[in-house]
């Protein structure tokens, strides 16, 4: 889909992309490359979005996990996507790839297993695997196309509706070009000491963008702890 059903001003995100993508194409017939990453994670990421997890296991306590134990997690650490991008420009290969990883298909369950040497003594872990709990908290107030609740927690993204093919995009052509991906737990180490480090930008220190805050998160392991 190139256009916005109806149209919009601007267009839509992945609209953008697509045309992007076409004028790539039409300019460069015979050199296009085209990359779709995934969620970019690791040390200089100031989303704060992948961050989150290893930040948040290295606190310990009570940890809050949303979803099911069986929902897919994707993801990519950008120094394993630029070098692999350098390679591809090296050896003049053309086409189009999905940069998502890891190799293998990945649960929630795993992403969470392979952060726990991050995590102190005696950290717990709470799954809330309740979407309709989850969609119901009024975690923040919704933009006017936002329905609210916690539906997302990045690399974590609630499988339903649009969203259910969301962490579910086939990397087999990337690894077959040469992709390749270094340990979850080598990123999330890296990327909890860049975070801890004088490197992140004052304003990301005084004001996190964190999925959540420590008080949400108690209040709805609370709430939750509470219902029938």
């Amino acid at each position: 889909m190139l256009d916005d059903t109806p149209p919009r001003t601007p267009p839509s995100f992945g609209v953008m992309k697509a045309q992007s993508e076409r004028a790539v194409r039409d300019g460069l017939p015979e050199r296009a490359l085209v990359i779709r990453p995934g969620y970019i994670v690791g040390p200089g990421d100031t989303s704060d979005r992948f961050t989150y997890w290893p930040v948040r296991m290295a606190r310990g306590g009570e940890v809050l996990v949303p979803g099911r134990r069986d929902d897919r997690v994707q993801y990519i650490d950008v120094r394993d996507l630029a070098a692999w991008m350098v390679r591809l420009m090296e050896q003049g290969v053309q086409g189009t790839f999905n940069a998502v990883g890891p190799a293998a298909p990945q649960t929630l369950a795993q992403f969470i297993e392979g952060l726990t040497p991050l995590a102190p003594p005696a950290t717990t872990v709470t799954w809330i695997d309740d979407y309709t709990f989850l969609k119901a908290y009024p975690l923040r107030t919704p933009a006017p196309d936002d329905p609210g609740g916690l539906t997302e927690a990045i690399p974590w993204v609630m499988a339903e509706g649009d969203e259910l093919g969301h962490m579910r995009i086939s990397n087999r052509k990337a690894l077959a070009a040469g992709l390749t991906f270094r340990p979850l737990l080598e990123t999330a180490r890296d990327t909890l000491a860049w975070r801890q480090s004088d490197a992140v930008p004052e304003a990301l220190r005084t004001r996190p963008r964190y999925v959540l805050t420590a008080e949400q998160e108690r209040a709805i392991l609370a709430a939750w702890s509470r219902r029938p």
